[in-house]
């Protein structure tokens, strides 16, 4: 025979079968349309692509030939070895290796031109691009006359490929047909993705991306959809970027600041900064973790007092009072019933949000949790009642781990034994009458919880 719980249990098993079900449909509609037009533009794309040479094997070996040479060891280094050595990014970039070039009058083949600037891309920066070896292979690149498409394209945009400036002048491109980083390099026959080169250039696209982001709609989109997703960031420089981001000016724009939560919270190298799990993530960008937080913890305000209460409506104002301490949440979380889930997944979709993160509750009523540090206030959606507040140590022992994923029960959320009850009802008794709000502020105040 089934126990009362085990029953419990199974419902709420085939309920979460019934979501995914449901979820997995939608997509399903949104992807059957996506594949195809993707396919479509990758092929479109390799259509311009031009033939690119691969690196020869065993460069290790010929640099070492190399430096025998220079030790006396070696009266002379074989052709094929001074052309492979156009590939190995230490020797080719090396004014030594440029002056036996030029002194020996090696002639070079399209090949080792294109490792010449390979090794250039390798070894990029500012003061490289303004230096003897890059202006050498610039100019090689210029005098090219040959049959390579790769070449004659390069050809066409020397001081894009060598120049100084030149990885700048890369990302404008890339940014003025927002066009994935890999596929771009691809069209331009660059091999390595996450060069010196590709990195300035692709900094210099976010950068550029950021400075109209909440002007320009698809510099937004390219900057989220595109150039931050890339995996070639070096881990500080994509913090660095992630902050500049979340604290840009123009997440004050509802749409803005929407599309950088939904990235942040989505980025396997970020997700959301009020899980203890995530925090780590966030280490040395803590003001726009904070950012990030309020930004959450003003949606779950918003979304529990506009959607899940009954009918959208909040007769007691209790949604704008809230928002005065949005400032000073720390973390916040609704709780829904199963009716309420069932109601607003269309809702939480359409403002691209998960609710992974919203509780479970097994009542006629939802709930929301609002944690400021030293107290924590339990509201409920449905008529009738009233809200509690708990301090700290309370909390924890009522609540153990505030982002578990069992379902909650409404008796957990309405102790009356809380210390707090005497001086709650001194201050507020949580019933939302005339007036609630100057008590409810004075109840907050004497924890140091005020409006920002």
């Amino acid at each position: 025979m089934i126990e009362a719980g085990e029953q419990i249990g199974l419902l709420d098993c085939l309920r979460e079968v019934q979501l995914v079900v449901r979820r997995f449909q939608e997509d399903t509609k949104r992807a059957s349309l996506e594949i195809p037009l993707e396919h479509l533009k990758a092929a479109v794309r390799s259509l311009d692509v031009p033939k690119v040479a691969r690196p020869p094997v065993g460069l290790d070996e010929y640099a070492r030939q190399w430096q025998e040479y220079l030790d006396g060891k070696l009266e002379s280094i074989a052709a094929r070895a001074v052309r492979n050595l156009c590939w190995h990014p230490e020797t080719a970039t090396s004014d030594t290796f440029q002056y036996y070039l030029k002194h020996e009058n090696h002639p070079l083949g399209s090949r080792a031109l294109q490792g010449l600037v390979r090794s250039c891309h390798a070894h990029w920066s500012q003061g490289f691009a303004a230096g003897n070896a890059a202006m050498t292979v610039r100019k090689r690149l210029e005098e090219y006359d040959g049959p390579s498409r790769l070449l004659g394209k390069w050809k066409e945009a020397p001081s894009m490929l060598l120049g100084l400036g030149g990885a700048e002048r890369f990302g404008d491109a890339m940014v003025e047909g927002s066009v994935p980083v890999k596929a771009f390099c691809q069209t331009w026959g660059i091999l390595d993705e996450v060069s010196p080169y590709v990195k300035a250039a692709v900094a210099h696209a976010s950068e550029a991306c950021q400075r109209d982001l909440d002007r320009v709609p698809r510099l937004l989109d390219y900057l989220l959809g595109e150039l931050l997703p890339w995996q070639g960031w070096q881990p500080d420089r994509f913090k660095e970027e992630v902050r500049r981001t979340v604290l840009h000016p123009g997440t004050r724009d509802e749409r803005v600041r929407q599309a950088v939560s939904h990235f942040v919270l989505q980025d396997p190298r970020l997700g959301d900064p009020r899980l203890p799990l995530n925090q780590p993530n966030w280490a040395g960008i803590r003001e726009a973790e904070r950012a990030v937080v309020e930004w959450q913890s003003q949606f779950d305000i918003v979304f529990f007092f506009e959607y899940v209460l009954p009918k959208g409506k909040d007769p007691h104002g209790r949604k704008e009072f809230w928002l005065r301490y949005v400032k000073r949440v720390i973390r916040s979380r609704p709780l829904l019933n199963w009716d309420d889930r069932i109601r607003l997944e269309t809702v939480l979709r359409a403002k691209r949000e998960q609710s992974r993160e919203f509780g479970r509750i097994d009542a006629h009523t939802s709930a929301f949790l609002l944690d400021f540090g030293k107290i924590v206030v339990v509201e409920f959606s449905a008529p009738g009642n009233a809200c509690y507040v708990y301090n700290e140590s309370e909390f924890r022992k009522i609540v153990a781990d505030f982002w578990a994923h069992e379902t909650f029960g409404v008796a957990r959320l309405k102790q009356k034994t809380s210390s707090l009850t005497k001086q709650s009802r001194f201050y507020w008794n949580g019933v939302h009458r005339a007036g609630w709000q100057q008590d409810a502020s004075h109840l907050l105040a004497l924890y140091g919880v005020r409006p920002y």
